[in-house]
C-alpha cells in the first residue's frame, strides 16, 4: 500500500507562529512553504538568504490511512527520510532515523489496525541535533561532518546553503510473505570464445522449509528467453551459473552498443525484474617502462613547480579503462543532485541532462561523494545510455567522526545497502571511499583523513556484497599522494588555487601553454568555470544584475572559494580579462565570461587526447548544477539547458579532433582518434592575419591515424607561422568528420581584437545560418534551440549553416 500523496505539515514560522499545511509526499519543508507562498521564490536573486531560520525548526508531517485487514508481518517502509526523526503509528513509536542515505523498514505487528490508522514522523532540526559535538575540520561549514546527510546543502561554493527535512523518498505498508526474493546478484563471470558465463545469486527472505519453487528466467535483448529454469527453495541463498551463447556485450557511449538482458524471478508470493548486461570492465595500472616516453613525461611532470607538492612517486604507471578488452578513452564529468531538495528531482529532468550528456560524447561520469545515492533513474539511463559510472561514497573534503563506533556502522549500512541497490547495473565501474578525504594519503600510511571510512566502513562490506567491482579508498587515489598526477587517479581541481595564482601574479598571456600542462593519468576532476547563456541567467537574474556595475547577485551566485585568496568571482573576472582583455561594457565582461569555460575546455580536453593512454580519463568538474549558478563550475546548467562550455566539450569529444601544439620552436599538428575506424583526411595548416583578414601561410598535409590511437602527423617551423596579429588554425576533413582547432602564441588578448556577435542572415524550422564579419574565435548562440553545433570559431567572411537538434 503507498502511502505517497497527501500530508498534513505542522511546525512553526519564522516569528513562531503555528504552521499547518496540506502537502505532498515526497517533497520536503522547504519546497512545502515555497508552494504554499511562506516563502518567495528560493532561487531568484538573494531571497535565499531570508529563509535561514527554516533549518533550526522543528517539523511534523502526519496522514491517516485505511486498512481493511491487517495481517501479520506488517512493514512500513521509507525509502527517504531527511534525517532525525521519530516515526509514530496511532500514538505508538515504532522506529526513529538519523541517516538520510538508508531505508528503513519498521515492524508494525499490534500497533497497525484494521480501519482507520494516523503515521506521524516527526523531525527534528539537523542543526539544533549536532549543536553540543565538537567542531572538525573541513571545508566550507563544518557542523555537516555529524550529520549523515547531503552534504553540499550546508553550502558549498556552487550551491547555497539548504538544509531542510521532509520524507524525500516514497514511503509504503507492506505485508511481508515467507521465500520471498529479497536481492539478486547477477554479474559477468567472465567471456569466452564460446559463451559468457553469468553467474546469479539470489537471496531470499523468511525462509519457510516447505515444496516452494523459484523461476529463473533470462531474456536477450530481442525478448528471446535464453535460459529457463526452475529450484526448489531450500535455504535463504542460491546460486546459479548460466553460460550464454553469442553473448551481445555492452559497451560505452562510442565504442559499441548497449544491449541489455532480462532476468525474471517469481516465488509464489514476489517476483523481481533486473536488467543486466554483459560486460567485463578492468583498469590497467601497468608500470612505465624504465627509459620510455611515459617515464620520462612524468620526471618532467614531478619537476614542475605546479605539481612538484602533490607528486612524490618514484615511477608512474597507467591508469587505463578496458571494457571487454577494448581502451576506453572515458570522457565526462562529475555528476552533483540536479537539485537542492532530493525530492524535486525527476526522471524527466535526469533524462534530459543524461541525453545531452550522450550527444555530447560523454561516457563516464562519477557521482560525487557530497551528494547522495541518485534515484533508480539515473543508474537505468546510464546502462541504455552507456554512461559508465564511478560512485563515491557519501563524504566530502572534511574529517568525519570515523574514530567513533556509530559513523563506522553507518557506514557499513550505508556500503550494504548501495551495493545491493547498484551493483547489477553495467553502467557501474567502481566504488570510490570519498571525495578528497584521502587526498594526501597513499597505500603505505593510515594516518590520514578517510583511511577508517573507507577500510572499515565501505570495503568490508564490499568484499562480502559486490567482491567483482573495484574498490578505491578515495578520490582521487594512487600513488603517493593519493592526489598526485602520475599514478591513479587525479583531482586538478586540487591545484585551483595555484592556477588563479597564476592568472593574478603574471600577465597570463601564456595560458595556451598553462592549461595544456594540466593533464594527468586519469583526471576524474578537470576544473573550468564559466557563465551559462543569458537566457538562462535571466531565470534568476535581472538584465542590470547580468549586464551593470553592481554584482553583488552574480557573486551571490557564485559563493566564495572555500577559504581561498580569492573568490571564484573574482578569479574568474581576472581570468577572462587576463586571457580576452579588458571588458568594454558589460555585454562584453558577460561573452569573455562564457568564453573563458569554452577556451578552458578545449585546450584541456585537446592536451588529454593528444597524450592519449598516456592519460586515459578527463571527467570535468561538473556535468550539472544543482541551483542556478552563475560563474559556475556545470557544462549543463541548472535548467537542464547547454552552457557555452556544453559546445566546446561536445566538439573536443568528437571521435575524431585535431589539436595544434607549439614544441621546442616546433608546431606540431595532432590527430585524436577515439573512434573504432582508423581515419585518414586531410588538414590544412594555415596563418591569419586578423587585421588584414587573410591567410598569410598555408601548409596542406594528408594524414591516417590507426582506430582508437592519437598521432602527431606533421611537424612545421613554428618561425614560419609566427607574425604580428596572426592566429594559427587547422581545417581537417576525413572519413570520421571535419574539424577545426587554432593556436595564438601569446593568448586571444595579444590579438587586440573585438570579440563581435556573428550575424544570424537566416534561418528555418532546420537550421540557422550565421555569418561573420571578422575572426571571432568563440561564436556563441543564444538561441532556444539546442544546435548541431556552436562555440566555434570563424573566419571574415565565412557563413556556415548549423542544424538544431
Amino acid at each position: 500500500m503507498q502511502l505517497n500523496g497527501s500530508w498534513i505539515l505542522k511546525g512553526t514560522d519564522e516569528k513562531g507562529s503555528p504552521i499547518t499545511l496540506p502537502v505532498t509526499v515526497p517533497g520536503c519543508v522547504h519546497t512545502d512553504l515555497w508552494e504554499h507562498g511562506y516563502i518567495k521564490d528560493l532561487y531568484y536573486r538573494d531571497n535565499s538568504k531570508y529563509y535561514g531560520w527554516i533549518e533550526d525548526r522543528n517539523f511534523t508531517y502526519e496522514r491517516t490511512f485505511l486498512v481493511e485487514q491487517a495481517e501479520k508481518h506488517a512493514y512500513l517502509e521509507f525509502d527517504g527520510l531527511d534525517t532525525y526523526c521519530d516515526i509514530f503509528l496511532n500514538g505508538v513509536k515504532v522506529g526513529e532515523a538519523e541517516n538520510m542515505f538508508i531505508p528503513y523498514a519498521f515492524p508494525v505487528d499490534g500497533v497497525l489496525k484494521n480501519g482507520e490508522n494516523t503515521l506521524r514522523v516527526e523531525f527534528r532540526s539537523p542543526i539544533a541535533e549536532v549543536a553540543d559535538r565538537p567542531p572538525l575540520p573541513g571545508v566550507f561549514t563544518t557542523e555537516r561532518l555529524h550529520t549523515r546527510r547531503m552534504q553540499c546543502t550546508y553550502g558549498w561554493d556552487w550551491v547555497d546553503r539548504f538544509v531542510t527535512q521532509g520524507i524525500f523518498r516514497d514511503v509504503r505498508l507492506t505485508f511481508r510473505k515467507p521465500n520471498e526474493i529479497d536481492n539478486v546478484y547477477v554479474f559477468t563471470k567472465r567471456i569466452t570464445p564460446y559463451a559468457a558465463q553469468v553467474k546469479i545469486e539470489i537471496a531470499f527472505r523468511d525462509v519457510v522449509k516447505e515444496q516452494e519453487a523459484v523461476s529463473m528466467e533470462i531474456f536477450a535483448p530481442d525478448g528471446a528467453c535464453v535460459f529457463s529454469k526452475t529450484r526448489m527453495i531450500l535455504k535463504e541463498d542460491m546460486d546459479e551459473s548460466v553460460d550464454v551463447v553469442n553473448p551481445q556485450l555492452w559497451f560505452p557511449n562510442g565504442y559499441g552498443e548497449q544491449p541489455l538482458y532480462k532476468l525474471v524471478l517469481k516465488t509464489k508470493h514476489s517476483e523481481k525484474e533486473v536488467m543486466f548486461g554483459i560486460r567485463e570492465i578492468t583498469v590497467l595500472q601497468i608500470e612505465d617502462t624504465p627509459g620510455s616516453e611515459e617515464e620520462m613525461l612524468c620526471k618532467t611532470l614531478r619537476e614542475d613547480p605546479f605539481f612538484c607538492g602533490r607528486d612524490r612517486n618514484e615511477s608512474g604507471a597507467c591508469f587505463t579503462v578496458l571494457v571487454n578488452g577494448v581502451k576506453i578513452m572515458c570522457k565526462g564529468g562529475n555528476w552533483v543532485p540536479c537539485e537542492p531538495f532530493p525530492s524535486a528531482e525527476t526522471p524527466e529532468k535526469i533524462k534530459t541532462i543524461l541525453s545531452l550528456a550522450k550527444n555530447a560524447g560523454m561516457n563516464m561520469i562519477r557521482i560525487w561523494g557530497g551528494g547522495i545515492f541518485e534515484q533508480d533513474a539515473l543508474y537505468e539511463l546510464c546502462d541504455r545510455f552507456g554512461i559508465l559510472v564511478t560512485q563515491d561514497f557519501l563524504m566530502a573534503c572534511g574529517q568525519y567522526p570515523e574514530k567513533e563506533e556509530w559513523f563506522i556502522k553507518a557506514l557499513n549500512e550505508e556500503a550494504k545497502y548501495a551495493a545491493l541497490r547498484l551493483r547489477n547495473h553495467p553502467c557501474l565501474a567502481w566504488w570510490t571511499g570519498d571525495n578528497e578525504n584521502g587526498e594526501l594519503g597513499s597505500e603505505n600510511k593510515t594516518d590520514f583523513m578517510g583511511y577508517l571510512a573507507a577500510t572499515y566502513g565501505a570495503e568490508p562490506v564490499l568484499k562480502q556484497y559486490d567482491r567483482e567491482r573495484y574498490f578505491f579508498p578515495s578520490s582521487p587515489y594512487g600513488g603517493d599522494y593519493y592526489s598526485s598526477i602520475t599514478r591513479g587517479t587525479t583531482h586538478n581541481t586540487n591545484f585551483q588555487s595555484m592556477v588563479y595564482d597564476e592568472a593574478f601574479d603574471t600577465d597570463f598571456k601564456h595560458y595556451p601553454e598553462f592549461f595544456s600542462k594540466m593533464f594527468a593519468r586519469f583526471s576524474v576532476e578537470q576544473m573550468c568555470l564559466g557563465l551559462p547563456f543569458v537566457s538562462s541567467l535571466l531565470n534568476f537574474m535581472t538584465e542590470e544584475d547580468i549586464y551593470g556595475p553592481d554584482t553583488t547577485i552574480s557573486e551571490y551566485h557564485m559563493r566564495d572559494g572555500g577559504g581561498k585568496r580569492y573568490t571564484l568571482f573574482e578569479a574568474a573576472n581576472q581570468m577572462a580579462k587576463q586571457m580576452f582583455g579588458d571588458y568594454t561594457d558589460g555585454k562584453d565582461g558577460v561573452k569573455k565570461q562564457q568564453m573563458l569555460q569554452t577556451e578552458w575546455i578545449r585546450l584541456t580536453l585537446e592536451t588529454h587526447r593528444r597524450h592519449k593512454w598516456f592519460s586515459s580519463g578527463i571527467v570535468y568538474w561538473m556535468v550539472n548544477d544543482c541551483w542556478p549558478a552563475a560563474n559556475g563550475w556545470s557544462i549543463i546548467d541548472y535548467y537542464a539547458k547547454p552552457k557555452p562550455a556544453y559546445y566546446a566539450f561536445q566538439r573536443g569529444a568528437k571521435p575524431l579532433v585535431s589539436s595544434l601544439e607549439r614544441k621546442n620552436e616546433k608546431l606540431l599538428l595532432h590527430i585524436s582518434n577515439d573512434g573504432l575506424l582508423a581515419a585518414s583526411g586531410s588538414a590544412t595548416v594555415f596563418a591569419y592575419d586578423v587585421k588584414r583578414k587573410t591567410k598569410t601561410v598555408e601548409k596542406e598535409i594528408a594524414f591516417s591515424v590507426d582506430a582508437n590511437e592519437t598521432a602527431a602527423v606533421a611537424e612545421f617551423d613554428f618561425s614560419e607561422f609566427d607574425r604580428e596579429n596572426t592566429v594559427i588554425l587547422c581545417d581537417m576533413a576525413s572519413n570520421l568528420g571535419e574539424d577545426r582547432t587554432f593556436y595564438v602564441k601569446d593568448g586571444l588578448r595579444s590579438l587586440g581584437i573585438t570579440y563581435e556577435d556573428a550575424e544570424i542572415v537566416a534561418e528555418d524550422q532546420e537550421s540557422i545560418t550565421v555569418k561573420a564579419e571578422s575572426f571571432i574565435p568563440v561564436v556563441l548562440l543564444d538561441v532556444p534551440e539546442i544546435l548541431e553545433e556552436n562555440c566555434f570559431p570563424m573566419l571574415a567572411g565565412e557563413t556556415k549553416r548549423i542544424m538544431k537538434r
